[in-house]
């Protein structure tokens, strides 16, 4: 069971001081937390701050901070775009995911995937979703928190990377691979930004596929096997983390 908790309050130059936290009450209580006990704080922007509780109340808890650490950011920036499909298969993507160092997903609306109907059910899963990867990035011990954007159409989508130095697509007709494709490039250039695309079942339409070749997206197969949305987005940031980030770039 480990000692990592999200918190939302801001508690920088509060050394010293007896801070009440709010944000993290239902889990100190759940996990059990008692005073005494040491505890690590992640803020979700590269701060872990270690502290000590010194009072457990109905509604809050106190804690003494002890020390503060702050990890650099990744060189490169990896977004996921990923179309809506099933709640509870887009759920456990998330979740995954957010294990791994992805800096954005965005949400994707394409010919084959699903649509929210409206502005409140998008908050929903907005929220939800926030949830999810925060508590993806406590369970892995992430520094950065991954940040789940509104969901966007798949025009829109391409012109947010036009500018993007690495733009992807899978894509399982071409006979690039991605392992082959990324062996080939320099992930030592600083400031990198990275956007893959994964299609919904069925795939991305000879439209849509088109459409992508006018913003210079690159089509990359992942696989001989044709591989549900799931497994797809998995397997390609878990390839991305691995070329993007070398052994050296990881903390001790």
């Amino acid at each position: 069971m480990h000692n990592r908790f999200y918190i939302q309050e801001k508690i920088d130059n509060c050394f010293g001081d007896e801070i009440v936290l709010k944000s993290i009450t239902g889990h100190i209580k759940a996990f059990r937390r008692k005073i005494d006990d040491n505890i690590e704080l992640y803020d979700g922007s590269g701060n872990v701050y270690f502290a000590k509780i010194v009072r457990i109340t109905q509604k809050d808890i106190n804690v003494e901070l002890i020390s503060k650490k702050t990890y650099p950011a990744r060189n490169a920036k990896i977004s996921l775009f990923l179309p809506l499909i099933t709640s509870h298969v887009m759920d456990q993507i998330i979740a995954r995911v957010c294990e791994l160092e992805v800096n954005n997903i965005f949400p994707v609306i394409t010919e084959r995937s699903i649509s929210l109907k409206s502005e409140k059910e998008i908050n929903f899963k907005l929220s939800k979703w926030d949830k999810i990867s925060k508590g993806a990035m406590i369970l892995a011990g992430k520094k950065f928190s991954t940040t789940v954007n509104i969901p966007l159409t798949l025009p829109d989508s391409f012109e947010l990377v036009k500018d993007f130095r690495l733009k992807l697509i899978a894509y399982p007709k071409t006979d690039v691979f991605l392992k082959d494709y990324l062996t080939a490039l320099d992930f030592s250039l600083k400031n990198i930004s990275i956007g893959i695309f994964i299609g919904p079942e069925g795939d991305f339409s000879r439209f849509e596929m088109e459409l992508s070749k006018k913003y210079a997206i690159m089509p990359v197969k992942l696989s001989n096997y044709i591989m549900s949305t799931f497994v797809s987005s998995i397997y390609s940031i878990s390839n991305l983390t691995c070329f993007a980030f070398s052994e050296n770039n990881y903390e001790s």
